[in-house]
């Protein structure tokens, strides 16, 4: 006997969206509201503080650097969002000659 299936995919769809732009939204709250760490080079607190416009970028990276990230983030207590803008402020920095990297922050 065939058991009849009685999901609803467009509900499904749209409880998933719906779910996903909830948690789009804390995120972007969560990035607007916190605070960058001392102990940053004064060029990279300013361009990871958030000021002005922003966008939103999806990167894939492998598991191995996911987990040391996410144990930095456990143990600052932070949001990955925040180490990886603080990560790519310090990075632009170095690619144009602003800050010099000798040493782990």
């Amino acid at each position: 006997m065939v058991k009849k299936n009685s999901w609803n995919l467009q509900e499904m769809q749209e409880t998933l969206v719906r779910d996903t732009e909830q948690s789009i939204e804390q995120g972007f709250e969560e990035i607007a509201n916190s605070s960058v760490p001392g102990g940053m080079p004064a060029s990279v607190e300013a361009s990871a503080s958030g000021k002005g416009p922003t966008k939103g970028v999806q990167t894939y990276i492998p598991m191995s650097m996911y987990r040391r990230l996410n144990d930095i983030k456990l143990t600052r207590r932070e949001n990955i969002a925040a180490l990886v803008s603080q990560a790519i402020a310090l990075w632009l920095d170095v690619q144009e000659g602003k800050a010099q990297v000798n040493k782990v922050i």
